[in-house]
């Protein structure tokens, strides 16, 4: 049974399952795995959270099939409150605005087995429209309002990665040989938040790798040759959740 973090995902989970079927077979049994979407002989799963969980699940299916992992960013929200009796109090924009480089935070978890040649990861960029109950029950951050779903409003853009230059491309031009998150961070206007996730995923991934320090710094440059990815012997579960 799902937590109650991802039965708030689901509706967000239900529409972009919808939208990337477009009519092909969804629930599709493969290889012990039930898969989101089976269409022209690719799989394509979506996850908005925890990719952590996919990555057995990614590795046995990629063997033999392409895999397509969709991870959508919350580009922009919408927040609804509802009240107690079902009435809406209030629609407000959340200041927060997500970008593509958020995604690796998630992307981190599964960076060890990327890039492969069949597994692509596409990044949407989504409008979502959040809904939240003054119950009582929810966070005291928020004052005890309950977060009961979010649903996909639209899609704004979608980025997709396959090989190591795809995710190198994330990387700004005129870095120097070493660079540090810093030089990073300076020459793509990101905060430290942003780029420690998208350095440390290309360091898992074989891409970049640490060469020493500069005071406290990590000094990296792009690696001259990639690590194969890493082999785990864990069972897999053959149970996820979005």
């Amino acid at each position: 049974m799902a937590s109650i973090g991802e039965l708030n995902e689901t509706g967000l989970h239900e529409d972009l399952k919808r939208l990337y079927a477009d009519g092909a077979r969804t629930e599709v049994e493969i290889d012990g795995y039930v898969v989101d979407v089976l269409r022209d002989d690719e799989i394509i799963e979506i996850q908005t959270r925890h990719l952590g969980k996919l990555e057995a699940k990614l590795r046995l299916l990629a063997r033999t099939r392409r895999v397509r992992l969709v991870h959508p960013v919350a580009a922009s929200t919408v927040i609804v409150k509802i009240g107690t009796s079902g009435e809406v109090i209030s629609t407000r924009r959340s200041p927060r605005r997500g970008r593509l480089e958020d995604a690796f935070r998630e992307i981190t978890t599964i960076a060890p087995i990327l890039p492969r040649r069949n597994i692509t990861v596409e990044v949407v960029l989504v409008e979502v429209v959040e809904e939240r109950r003054d119950d009582g029950a929810g966070s005291w951050r928020r004052k005890g309002v309950s977060i009961t779903g979010r649903r996909l409003e639209r899609v704004v853009t979608s980025h997709r990665f396959r090989t190591g230059a795809d995710y190198l491309s994330m990387l700004p031009a005129g870095l120097p040989d070493p660079f540090t998150n810093a030089d990073v961070g300076a020459l793509a206007g990101l905060p430290y938040r942003q780029v420690q996730p998208l350095t440390s995923s290309l360091r898992k991934m074989g891409l970049i790798e640490i060469t020493g320090r500069r005071g406290s710094e990590i000094l990296y440059r792009r690696a001259m040759r990639r690590r194969p990815a890493k082999q785990r012997t864990t069972k897999p579960s053959r149970r996820t959740s979005s």
